[in-house]
């Protein structure tokens, strides 16, 4: 198939002392059973920085999953070892998993959606993609990005949200440094068109517009210091009145933003989710 929308690709090479890391870190299987390319591919007229990791060995086609970054412009960003290990781990599991960095001046939430759209219309031109089973996770603000997206696409099998950003009022007034990036990309919409802007990123607010069929599993750390837990357990209390799926959340106890003690549990947990959702019809 020729690929339209991705316009380059190229393999990314790991340093020994990189690959040792993945190995340590991720494991095995990401560093002998994984290829990782970092990609340009078009949207909305600019050329946007993406990835793309798929096992190097396909039997058969297979789903996709679209994995939405944190963090806003460069803070978060994948560089090839983080590519590497956090992309190549999900395709470890038998997944095609494709992401995009998004342009380089955002909106945190804004234009850069169709950013996300474009990158999953880039990942269903790939070959080996079975053609039905697309995923999603986000993490941070992908978390959010996560939520905006299931407004806008309605034939995804599941989503995953970690740690997921979903009341920026709420977390501006306990993060001012998130707060004050995000009023600085505004500085000069009124107090009350700032204030619009964040309701329009707050999925506790336009959470009766995502799409209630799309089973969702939000994770969440009660020790985040920098999204709030409560983000998670709001919008799960929320969303279970009035959803058609299943849903659940998975709050880990003193657990940081990354959940970094309980990384064994947070794979498995997110490895279930995805072959229960996506692997029904392989």
């Amino acid at each position: 198939m020729t690929l339209r929308i991705i316009k380059e690709q190229a393999k990314v090479i790991l340093d020994d002392n990189q690959t040792n890391f993945i190995r340590k870190g991720w494991g095995d299987a990401v560093i002998d059973g994984v290829d990782v390319y970092s990609i340009l591919y078009h949207s909305d007229g600019y050329l946007i920085k993406g990835y793309l990791a798929k096992p190097n060995k396909i039997n058969e086609r297979l789903p996709l999953i679209v994995w939405n970054r944190g963090g806003d412009e460069k803070d978060g960003r994948l560089d090839d070892f983080l590519a590497y290990g956090i992309l190549g781990e999900i395709a470890s599991w038998g997944y095609i998993v494709i992401s995009s960095q998004y342009r380089n001046t955002d909106e945190f939430g804004g234009a850069e959606l169709n950013d996300v759209v474009n990158v999953l219309k880039a990942g269903m031109e790939i070959e080996e993609y079975d053609g039905e089973n697309t995923g999603v996770e986000g993490w941070s603000r992908g978390g959010m990005i996560t939520y905006l997206l299931l407004t806008r696409v309605k034939f995804l099998k599941c989503a995953i949200s970690v740690a997921g950003l979903a009341n920026l009022r709420r977390n501006f007034e306990l993060n001012a440094k998130l707060k004050n990036k995000f009023y600085a990309k505004f500085s000069k919409y009124s107090p009350d068109m700032i204030a619009r802007e964040m309701d329009l990123r707050s999925a506790v607010n336009f959470y009766g517009s995502m799409n209630v069929t799309t089973p969702l599993l939000m994770i969440h750390g009660t020790g985040d210091d920098k999204v709030t837990y409560k983000d998670s357990a709001d919008l799960y209390r929320l969303l279970k009145p009035i959803y058609q799926a299943d849903i659940d959340v998975k709050l880990f106890e003193n657990g940081d933003h990354y959940l970094r003690t309980y990384r064994k549990e947070v794979s498995e947990m997110r490895r279930n989710w995805f072959d229960k959702y996506l692997k029904l019809n392989n």
